[in-house]
C-alpha cells in the first residue's frame, strides 16, 4: 500500500514542478520587460564638483546629461547648504557686533535675544518666507520674530539647538527645480523628516512636494521616512504617494525607519535603489565601482543608481574624471542590455491562491517521503498527516494571510528538499560493506573501478542537483510576488535552512549504517586522541564560518583571493556560482561516493554531512527572490558543471593516492 501512496506523492511533486516552471517562465518574461535604469546624482554633489574644480554648474549638468545622468535629486535646503551658496547669513547674538561693523545696523531692537538664540539674514524675500514658515512650524510661533532693516535684510530671531537647526529641512528651491526640469532631467525629490514631526510640519512638507509637477520619484532623505514614527502620518504618506502616483525609492543595505510601512501598502510604486556611500567612494577604485553597479542591476533588480562622485582624484580634472566614470557606467549597462531612463516599475503579478496550494501539495508530499525514510507509517496515518498539514496551512492563510503562508511553505521547501536530495540517493553513499572493519580495499582492476566511480559520481550528483533544483523552483514560484522581488518581504529562516539539512542527513546516515554506528560507539569509549580533538575543532571552526557567511549579510569580510575568484567568475560566467557549492559541496559528495566504492568508512559521515552544503546552496540560490529567475538558473548550472569538474578531480586524487599506497605495500611484502 505504501508503494501506492508514494506514487501519489510523486504525482503531486511532478505537478508542483510543472506549476513552478510555468510561474518561473511568467516571471522571467516580466523581468525581461523591467530593464530601464535611472542614473541619478544629487544637485548638491554637482555643486560640490563645481566648487572644487572651478567649473560652471550648468555646464557640468549639460555634460553629465550627455554622459549618462538621467535624473537629478533635489534635497531640501538647510541652513548649511544655503550658507554654502551664499544665500543667507547665520550667526549668534555674539556675532552681531561683528556684523554691525560692516553694515551699521540699528541693533537696539534685538536686546531681548537670549544668548542661546541665533539669527538668519536673507536678501531674498521668497526664500526668507520659506525659511520662516519651516522654522516656525518646527519651533513654534513664540520662538520666531522677524524684522526688516534698511529695507534690505530680513532677519529672524529664533532659539533652538544649533546642530538641529543646521540640519533642519527648509523646503525646496523653485529655481533649482525649474532648472532641472528645463534641462529635461528626471526630477527626484528627497523629503527630510524631523525629530519633532507633527501634523503641521507633515502637511507643510507634503504641500511643498505638491507645489511641483512632473516628479519622477521620491527618495526619503537620511535615516527616516517623512512622518516616522507616527503610523498615522506614515499611512498618510503612503496615501499621498498613491494618490499622486509618485514612485518611491527603497535604498538597498539601509534600514530607513518607516519604509517598510509605506512599501507594504504601495509596493507597486517601489523602486530598488543602490548607492556607494561617500566613505566607500574614498576607498574603492573606478573599475570596482562600475563592476558593483552592473552586479546590482543584474543580480538584485536595482533600477536606480544614486551616484556619489569621486572627490579624491589627484591627477587631472575632477569633473572630467567623474564624467568619464558616468559614461563607463552607462556603456556597461547598455552592453548588458539595459536601457537608460526613468526607473522601471516591476509589473503587477501575484500567484492565484490555488497555485500556492498546488505547490504546497508537492512540498507536503516531499516532506512525507523524507519522513518515510526514517520511520514506517501506516497508510491511514500518512493520509491523516497529509490532511492535517493541509488543514493547518488553510488556517494559517485565513488567520494570518497568504504572505505568511508563502513564507512557511518556502521555508519548509528549503528544509526538506536538500535533505531529501541526499537521503533519497543513499545508494551512492552506503552499501553492505565487503569487509568487517575499516580497512581499505584496493582492487586489482583499477581502471574498471575508477570509471565506475566516475559514472556514479556523475549520476549521483546530477540526481542530487535536480532534486535540489526542484526545491529551489518551488521557492521561486511561491515567492514570485512584487513584495518579495523588490525585497520588501524576505525569505524567512535562512540560518535554519543552512543548518537543518546537515543535521538531518547526519542523523540519517549515522542510524542507517550499523558499521558507522558501531565504530562511533567504540570511539566514544576510547580516550580522546589528538586527531579527534583536532577534527572536532576544525568542524567547529568550519561551522562558525559557514553560519556567519550565510544569508544576505555577513559579519566576515571577503579575502582578496576570494574577491579575485569572484570577479574572474563574474567576468567569464556572468552568473557567478557560489564558492561553497562547487569548491566544497559537490567535491565532498563525490569523495563520499568514491569512499563508498572503496569501502572507506572512517569519516565518511562527516564528509557526506559537509557535502550537503551543495544541495543547500542550490536551494538557497532561489531564496534570493530579488535575483532574476534566469540568473538564478544560470548560477545553478554554472555551479553544477564546475562542481562536477572538481567532483571528478577529488576522487581521482584519492584513487591514485591509494594506488600508490598499494604499490608501496606490495614492494614491502617483496
Amino acid at each position: 500500500m505504501k508503494i501506492e501512496t508514494k506514487k501519489v506523492y510523486v504525482f503531486f511533486i511532478l505537478l508542483t514542478l510543472i506549476f513552478s516552471l510555468m510561474v518561473g517562465i511568467k516571471r522571467s518574461v516580466l523581468e525581461n520587460s523591467y530593464k530601464q535604469i535611472d542614473i541619478v546624482m544629487s544637485l548638491n554633489k554637482i555643486r560640490e564638483l563645481s566648487i572644487k574644480d572651478g567649473k560652471d554648474e550648468n555646464e557640468i549638468l549639460r555634460q553629465a546629461k550627455l554622459k549618462g545622468i538621467t535624473g537629478i535629486a533635489i534635497q531640501e535646503d538647510t541652513i548649511t547648504t544655503l550658507l554654502l551658496q551664499g544665500k543667507i547669513a547665520f550667526f549668534s547674538p555674539n556675532d552681531l557686533s561683528k556684523f554691525n561693523y560692516f553694515y551699521h545696523l540699528d541693533l537696539a531692537q534685538f536686546d531681548n535675544i537670549s544668548n542661546n538664540g541665533f539669527m538668519i539674514a536673507c536678501q531674498d524675500y521668497d526664500l526668507f518666507q520659506r525659511i520662516k514658515e519651516n522654522i516656525q512650524s518646527y519651533l513654534g510661533r513664540d520662538f520666531i520674530k522677524t524684522s526688516t532693516i534698511d529695507g534690505k535684510y530680513y532677519l529672524r530671531i529664533l532659539q533652538g539647538d544649533e546642530e538641529e537647526l543646521l540640519k533642519l529641512g527648509l523646503g525646496y528651491s523653485k529655481e533649482d527645480i525649474l532648472k532641472i526640469q528645463q534641462m529635461a532631467f528626471n526630477l527626484i525629490l528627497r523629503p527630510k523628516n524631523t525629530s519633532k514631526i507633527n501634523q503641521e510640519i507633515f502637511q507643510q512638507k507634503l504641500q511643498s512636494i505638491e507645489d511641483f509637477d512632473d516628479i519622477a520619484l521620491i527618495i526619503f532623505d537620511e535615516e527616516e521616512v517623512l512622518g516616522y514614527p507616527s503610523l498615522k502620518m506614515l499611512t498618510g504618506m503612503a496615501n499621498f504617494l498613491e494618490k499622486k502616483n509618485y514612485s518611491f525609492g527603497i535604498i538597498e543595505f539601509t534600514s530607513q525607519k518607516g519604509i517598510q510601512t509605506i512599501a507594504s501598502k504601495i509596493s507597486e510604486l517601489a523602486v530598488r535603489v543602490h548607492s556607494i556611500t561617500k566613505e566607500e567612494m574614498e576607498k574603492i577604485d573606478q573599475n570596482k565601482a562600475i563592476e558593483r553597479w552592473v552586479r546590482a542591476a543584474q543580480e538584485r533588480n536595482i533600477r536606480l543608481f544614486y551616484l556619489n562622485p569621486f572627490l579624491n582624484i589627484r591627477e587631472g580634472s575632477l569633473v572630467e574624471s567623474n564624467l568619464d566614470y558616468i559614461e563607463k557606467i552607462k556603456d556597461e549597462l547598455i552592453k548588458n542590455n539595459y536601457q537608460i531612463g526613468e526607473a522601471s516599475l516591476f509589473p503587477t503579478y501575484q500567484n492565484p491562491l490555488i497555485v500556492v496550494f498546488i505547490i504546497g501539495f508537492g512540498i507536503i508530499s516531499a516532506g512525507i517521503l523524507l519522513l518515510l525514510e526514517f520511520v514506517n507509517i501506516d497508510k491511514k496515518y500518512e493520509i491523516m498527516l497529509f490532511l492535517s498539514i493541509l488543514l493547518f496551512l488553510l488556517l494559517v492563510n485565513t488567520a494570518i494571510g497568504t504572505i505568511f503562508l508563502m513564507k512557511i511553505l518556502a521555508l519548509a521547501s528549503a528544509l526538506i528538499f536538500p535533505s531529501l536530495a541526499i537521503i533519497i540517493n543513499k545508494k551512492y553513499f552506503i552499501k553492505v560493506a565487503s569487509t568487517k572493519n575499516n580497512s581499505i580495499v584496493i582492487t586489482d582492476k583499477p581502471f574498471f573501478l575508477y570509471t565506475k566511480i566516475i559514472k556514479n559520481i556523475f549520476v549521483g550528483i546530477t540526481r542530487i542537483m535536480l532534486i535540489s533544483l526542484l526545491g529551489g523552483l518551488t521557492i521561486a514560484a511561491l515567492l514570485t510576488q512584487r513584495q518579495f522581488i523588490l525585497a520588501i518581504q524576505l525569505f524567512s529562516g535562512i540560518k535554519v535552512a543552512y543548518v537543518f539539512p546537515i543535521f538531518i542527513v547526519t542523523i540519517y546516515f549515522w542510524w542507517s549504517s550499523k558499521e558507522e554506528k558501531k565504530a562511533l560507539l567504540e570511539d566514544i569509549k576510547k580516550p580522546i586522541l589528538f586527531e579527534h580533538a583536532l577534527l572536532v575543532l576544525i568542524l567547529i571552526m568550519f561551522g562558525i564560518i559557514y553560519i556567519t557567511r550565510s544569508g544576505n549579510f555577513s559579519i566576515l569580510t571577503i579575502s582578496n583571493i576570494e574577491e579575485k575568484i569572484r570577479l574572474f567568475l563574474e567576468k567569464y560566467l556572468i552568473a557567478r556560482p557560489r564558492n561553497k557549492e562547487f569548491l566544497i559541496g559537490y567535491p565532498l559528495l563525490s569523495l563520499a561516493i568514491a569512499m563508498n566504492h572503496l569501502d572507506i568508512h572512517y569519516l565518511k559521515i562527516p564528509v557526506i554531512a559537509v557535502g550537503t552544503i551543495a544541495p543547500i546552496t542550490v536551494v538557497n540560490t532561489f531564496c534570493h527572490i530579488h535575483t532574476p529567475f534566469l540568473f538564478s538558473l544560470l548560477r545553478t548550472f554554472n555551479g553544477y558543471w564546475l562542481g562536477l569538474f572538481f567532483a571528478i578531480l577529488f576522487p581521482a586524487i584519492l584513487f591514485f593516492f591509494l594506488k600508490i599506497i598499494r604499490i608501496c605495500l606490495n614492494v614491502e611484502k617483496k
